[in-house]
């Protein structure tokens, strides 16, 4: 028994093979998961599986892009799966439906990467292609000194380009709904 082996949505993230600024397809829905490292991630079904393993590529259309900003502090005991449940009842089952998420602000800089997975992973719950959280200081200690993720030099470099992976302050997006 290999102690790597488990569920792609941890054994990826904890051995560095997701990281910010890739693309992670899985034939499994929460694959969202992902996104809490930066990475765009999203479930396939088999014969897309298929398609990505024989050609490394998925045609894709363009999705709407939705900003869930959430501003403040969480209430002591409130954890990241009530907040997710809140958004959800804000915006409802399908309000995320053709959307990829982009979660920011205060209260999810705030949240710890395994709490971050479990937003990004419930974006599904509520409709959404995928959820995704712009790459910060904890996403980098995260990843730091991993098996896959890149060392010495390669870690500088590739750390200057994962500050890069965030929305413009004067981005547009298509869907913006504020959280307090």
């Amino acid at each position: 028994k290999d102690k790597r082996q488990g569920i792609v949505h941890v054994v990826g993230p904890e051995q560095g093979f997701t990281l910010p600024g890739t693309t992670v397809v899985c034939g499994d829905s929460h694959t969202s998961t992902h996104g809490a490292f930066g990475a765009l991630a999203f479930g396939i079904g088999t014969s897309e599986v298929e398609h990505v393993l024989a050609t490394q590529t998925l045609l894709q259309s363009k999705s709407k892009n939705m900003l869930i900003q959430v501003n403040g502090d969480l209430r002591a005991g409130v954890t990241s799966k009530d907040l997710m449940l809140h958004i959800i009842s804000v915006i409802g089952t399908a309000g995320g439906t053709g959307c990829v998420m982009e979660f920011a602000g205060k209260a999810i800089r705030d949240l710890s990467v395994e709490a971050r997975m479990s937003m990004c992973n419930m974006s599904i719950e509520a409709g959404a292609r995928a959820g995704m959280i712009a790459p910060d200081e904890k996403t980098f200690a995260y990843f730091k000194g991993k098996s896959l993720a890149p060392s010495g030099e390669e870690w500088e470099k590739a750390v200057a380009y994962w500050k890069t992976l965030n929305s413009d302050a004067d981005a547009k997006f298509d869907v913006v709904v504020n959280i307090s």
